[in-house]
């Protein structure tokens, strides 16, 4: 069953349907959307991408960290700027067709810096 939290004054919809990966493994990979802009900002169901949690949050944004399955690597931390409809990871702006990608990348450069 989907569970969807509000964040951000009610703006930010994140929704996440937990899916059994294995025996006793759950992931939640995160589905955002602006309710103003009726916006899909980032849609990682399906992936092994899995939401951990949120930090600062305020009006304008929000901070998700991400880990990849199977979660032994490091996190990831993916910005939501609501003023822009824009997606940061690293300090970067990053389109969400190549937002995988990208999520890739930076997993490796944290495993290797």
């Amino acid at each position: 069953m989907s569970e969807i939290t509000f964040h951000c004054n009610g703006r930010l919809a994140i929704t996440v349907e937990p899916r059994e990966i294995r025996m006793s493994h759950w992931l939640y990979a995160p589905l955002v959307v602006d309710q103003q802009r009726q916006q899909t900002l980032l849609d990682l169901s399906g992936s092994q991408w899995d939401l951990t949690s949120t930090t600062n949050e305020t009006a304008g944004g929000i901070d998700l960290l991400l880990r990849k399955y199977p979660g032994d690597k490091p996190a990831v931390t993916l910005s939501v700027n609501l003023d822009d409809g824009m997606l940061w990871l690293g300090g970067r702006c990053v389109e969400l067709s190549g937002l995988e990608a990208a999520l890739e990348l930076a997993l490796s450069q944290a495993i290797t810096g």
